[in-house]
């Protein structure tokens, strides 16, 4: 089996979850694996198959961000040449570009593949407040398009993500398959979804511009209907927050709408599988593993279109779709969904025979493997 390395900037838990664990021995099982990347300690260990060399995460952002830079173009030549490695692959191409520059500086010879998992030019002018966002975006797109360049393979997660790179005037091929999802625990989630006199809708991301929960508040405004909305999430922008709070309590549902931090997956997939309707508005989003988890709980999902979560929809037999940012549609839909909720209830059933079948643990193992033979052709 070929060498990969993985390179991510990615924090990693210590110790890592279960999950994690399923994941690495998975990856083991076709090709023999390094994750490089980051943890609240420094370590070098090896867990189900997979030697993991973790760096210490530094608390300050833009202090880690220097770290980054220097270990992904010093260290990571020294391991490509020390291992042997045959592959390397690169979570995003920003960070990668720093990778690339040094491998091609050093005229290693290793393949590299780079993953596209969202939005990696406008995501973080949504998710964050910056100042000269325009100089961002440009510094990304100039990195961006030097790592696809120089790509061997792209590994994309949806049709969107495919999309954003073939902007940059990328030619060659695509390997697709989603991120790392473990769904046994929410196919075999006990369902306890009824509705009787509260519609209940759930929202599972950051609380952000882009993931866009505001508009589900203002959707409502004009629906009688009672309903009660939980917003599930970590709250990285504080001004958005306060947005939130303030229009929240300025609805007529106030009394029914709470936030809720980030909770275990155990607590989350009891909230899938009560919930009457899950909703991501996101106004940019590669795929939304979340939607998978909501579906594979039969759970009824609204997603926004003009993004990679429609490549789980088909409307009205696994999902729903409303024009993204358009709160005038999103009302209607929900509207429909109410007044046709035995239909959206037989649509989350076929989302989770529809999930069973297509984003298995060997579906993740057999993409992987298809990208390594790929890679050589």
């Amino acid at each position: 089996m070929n060498k990969v390395l993985f390179i991510s900037p990615t924090t990693y838990p210590d110790p890592v979850t279960k999950d994690i664990q399923i994941k690495f021995k998975s990856l083991s099982k076709v090709c023999n694996p390094i994750v490089f990347a980051f943890s609240d300690k420094k370590s070098t260990t090896v867990i189900e198959g997979v030697e993991t060399i973790f760096n210490k995460k530094n608390k300050n952002r833009f202090l880690n961000y220097l770290k980054i830079i220097f270990l992904f173009f010093f260290k990571i030549p020294s391991i490509v040449k020390n291992q042997n490695v045959e592959i390397i692959c690169l979570q995003d191409p920003i960070t990668g570009f720093f990778v690339i520059l040094s491998l091609k500086i050093r005229k290693l010879p290793v393949k590299i593949v780079v993953e596209t998992h969202g939005d990696f030019i406008d995501t973080i002018n949504l998710e964050k407040n910056l100042l000269l966002p325009k100089v961002y975006s440009s510094i990304f797109s100039y990195l961006a398009k030097y790592s696809i360049k120089n790509s061997d393979l792209i590994r994309s997660i949806s049709d969107f993500t495919e999309k954003q790179v073939l902007k940059f005037g990328y030619e060659g091929s695509f390997v697709r398959f989603p991120a790392w999802i473990n769904i046994d625990n929410y196919l075999n989630a006990e369902i306890d979804r009824s509705f009787i006199d509260t519609f209940k809708i759930i929202f599972v991301g950051s609380v952000t511009e882009r993931k866009n929960p505001k508009i589900i508040i203002e959707s409502i405004e004009t629906i009688d209907t009672k309903i009660s909305i939980e917003i599930i999430g970590q709250t990285p922008n504080l001004k958005y927050l306060k947005e939130l709070k303030e229009l929240i309590s300025q609805s007529k549902h106030s009394q029914n709408i709470i936030l809720t931090p980030f909770i275990p997956s155990k607590e989350l997939i009891k909230k899938y599988s009560s919930a009457n309707l899950f909703i991501l508005p996101s106004k940019s989003e590669g795929l939304g593993r979340v939607i998978i988890e909501a579906q594979s709980t039969a759970c009824p999902v609204l997603v926004s279109s003009n993004t990679g979560m429609t490549d789980l929809i088909i409307e009205n037999e696994t999902g729903y779709i409303f024009e993204n940012n358009n709160k005038r549609d999103l009302k209607d839909k929900i509207e429909y969904i109410i007044e046709n909720y035995d239909t959206a209830i037989q649509a989350g059933l076929n989302s989770r025979e529809f999930v069973k079948d297509n984003q298995s643990v060997k579906n993740f193992e057999f993409g992987y493997k298809k990208l390594f033979d790929l890679v050589f052709t």
